[in-house]
């Protein structure tokens, strides 16, 4: 059986839900941005009536018809029962965006990688932050959509429509993310325990004790968000790695684990930097998704500058 390209995979796709749809429906593929560079297929499904549908990404199920797991038909099935569960939401009052003095409650800031998402940035409001990007979105609640756990990014659009200017969305962005995604940091030991804890499993005490005496040489510490999500950008808050790095008495190597979390080294207990950047491509490459990435090396804090900076100067 000669294997099918996308593009022909799609077309047989849609004949398939159209058959299954009534004629008012309408079936789209678009091409979604996503962080870093990274775009994807996706279909959205839009009944006459509707002002909103799940935007239902297609790579994983062409590879799944491309492996012999599924078929068409399959896939035609389990899209329609992704559409009708997403039509309990369909006829939703969009003002919770739209209207600013709604939506500047939900306004926070998260950080990119600048480089990554160069093109990206063209279209969005920004501030240069290093060698990343402070971008900001829009947090969806469950209230709003309650089908879904996401993130409206803003665009330069969007503040035309609010009428608001970038320094306005800055100073909204900044109280709000600060306030209602408080920071979170902890030790590596603390939250290794707390999933044990979470899956029932109680480590012997010959077992604790080693592994507080390991974590204890090398302490590393994690820094994001209550909700780790886009935790990142904890880093950007004011006065929070000077806070840290005052409590530990030490100045800071961070190290860009994804765009949700980072993870903080005491710069005197770590005197290796020649493999941390390697280090860093490594587990970029084989342990976080392309669009989680942060960085491809470390950054260092002078608690006694209170600067962040990058390692060009090692």
């Amino acid at each position: 059986m000669k294997e099918i390209s996308f593009n022909e995979f799609t077309k047989q796709l849609k004949a398939a839900l159209y058959r299954r749809l009534d004629r008012e429906t309408e079936i789209r593929i678009h091409e979604t941005a996503k962080n870093n560079g990274i775009t994807y297929q996706g279909m959205v499904i839009m009944k006459k009536g509707c002002n909103i549908s799940p935007n239902i990404r297609l790579d994983g199920f062409y590879a799944s018809f491309k492996e012999r797991i599924s078929t068409l038909e399959e896939i035609a099935d389990e899209i329609v029962d992704i559409f009708e569960n997403g039509q309990k939401d369909s006829s939703l009052d969009l003002n919770f965006f739209t209207d600013f003095q709604r939506a500047k409650e939900r306004i926070m800031f998260k950080i990119v990688n600048y480089e990554g998402n160069r093109k990206r940035l063209e279209n969005l409001p920004y501030m240069k932050f290093l060698d990343l990007a402070v971008t900001f979105y829009y947090n969806v609640e469950q209230e709003e959509i309650p089908s879904i756990n996401a993130s409206i990014q803003i665009e330069k659009s969007h503040l035309q429509l609010w009428g608001i200017d970038e320094g306005t969305l800055y100073d909204l962005a900044l109280e709000n993310t600060v306030k209602k995604m408080p920071a979170s940091f902890r030790t590596i030991f603390d939250i290794i325990l707390n999933i044990l804890e979470e899956d029932g499993i109680t480590p012997g005490e010959k077992a604790m004790e080693d592994f507080k005496e390991k974590s204890d040489q090398v302490p590393m510490y994690v820094l994001t968000n209550q909700k780790n999500y886009f935790g990142a950008a904890a880093l950007y808050y004011p006065g929070m790695l000077k806070k840290i790095g005052m409590t530990l008495k030490t100045d800071l190597i961070v190290l860009p684990s994804s765009i949700h979390e980072v993870i903080l080294l005491p710069a005197e207990k770590w005197t290796d930097y020649d493999d941390l950047n390697e280090m860093i491509r490594d587990i970029n490459e084989n342990h976080v998704a392309k669009e989680e990435v942060l960085s491809d090396h470390f950054y260092y804090y002078d608690l006694e500058r209170d600067e962040l900076r990058m390692p060009d100067f090692w």
